[in-house]
């Protein structure tokens, strides 16, 4: 479980998660999201339609790793995502 921050949380606690935490899905398997799901939708609600998108919704906990994300050039942002979409 991970705290995602307030513009994630939809302020329902579930068993021992707040309202602002989700189980993180494995990224395996990401890049077929088009074709195994017939939909590109990301997070744990398919609010996202990118994997970018995606990212930068995150806050909480990851913060962090969404400030390095943006802070990444034009190519190095491509290659990563190229990456996740390889997963």
């Amino acid at each position: 479980m991970h705290d995602m921050g307030k513009g994630l949380a939809d302020g329902r606690p579930n068993f021992l998660a707040t309202g602002s935490e989700w189980r993180t899905m494995p990224l395996w398997g990401i890049g077929l999201f088009p074709k195994t799901n017939g939909t590109a939708f990301y997070l744990h609600d398919g609010r996202a339609r990118t994997i970018e998108e995606a990212v930068l919704w995150h806050s909480g906990e990851a913060e962090n790793a969404k400030e390095q994300f943006k802070n990444l050039n034009k190519s190095e942002r491509e290659k990563l995502l190229k990456f996740l979409n390889s997963l």
